[in-house]
């Protein structure tokens, strides 16, 4: 990536965190309940039997506790995102981060998950060696020749970012963890690519032309926006 969209991609983040940081809690929740509600009403959703969902962060995004508790209660599988060290390939030493999705077992367990220094629920360290990963096998080193019973792994993943458009561009924090984990997740056809959907608030929507994407971005199927907007592809519609 060149320094002038890296910079470019800075200052924009820059701008829509500062937007988001102020709106109030009531704000945040109200357009979350709104936008969650849209994706509880898709078909994908509906009939999806796994599914991965992000843990949000109590300000500043889209909230996600209602479709966890909703898909929990439904008798779906949720995986939710597990970011770990791994060695840098070709070293002797040195790691770097990457993100696998490992389900959660429970609403019980949800609801007594620990927070991070950011506030955002996490799995505890020691539990999760034991849980399935959506990639195959189970725990952080997941095996990529399986798909869990055969039939592909996940049927669709929330998306968080910090902006999307209507021509279902997305840009993230800057790390790449998502983009990578769907390239991994789908490589070599063993489990078919999962429907994407966006979860953000209003004033995370972009005009089309300025979100930058690169090569190994990845496009989401749709969006649910937190003032009743559902975006959508010609082919996520």
């Amino acid at each position: 990536m060149s320094t002038a969209v890296r910079e470019t991609k800075k200052a924009l983040r820059k701008d829509i965190k500062d937007r988001l940081s102020t709106l109030s809690a009531v704000e945040v929740g109200a357009q979350s309940n709104i936008a969650q509600l849209l994706i509880l009403s898709l078909p994908q959703y509906k009939h999806a039997g796994k599914l991965g969902i992000y843990m949000s962060m109590p300000t500043g995004e889209a909230q996600t506790e209602l479709l966890v508790r909703d898909a929990l209660h439904s008798g779906k599988r949720v995986y939710v995102p597990c970011i770990h060290s791994v060695p840098k390939p070709g070293m002797k030493s040195g790691t770097g981060k990457v993100m696998d999705m490992l389900r959660l077992s429970s609403i019980e367990e949800y609801g007594g998950l620990e927070r991070d220094s950011w506030g955002i629920p996490h799995l505890p360290h020691d539990s999760l060696e034991g849980r399935e990963n959506a990639i195959g096998g189970s725990g952080t080193s997941p095996d990529t020749e399986v798909a869990h019973d055969g039939d592909g792994g996940l049927d669709l993943i929330v998306v968080p970012g910090v902006a999307f458009d209507a021509e279902m561009n997305r840009m993230g924090h800057g790390a790449g963890f998502y983009d990578r984990f769907l390239t991994r997740f789908c490589e070599g056809e063993k489990r078919r690519r999962p429907f994407l959907v966006g979860l953000c608030l209003a004033e995370q929507i972009l005009p089309k032309g300025q979100i930058m994407m690169q090569e190994w971005d990845w496009k989401v199927d749709a969006i649910a926006v937190g003032d009743g907007r559902l975006l959508a592809s010609a082919e996520g519609a």
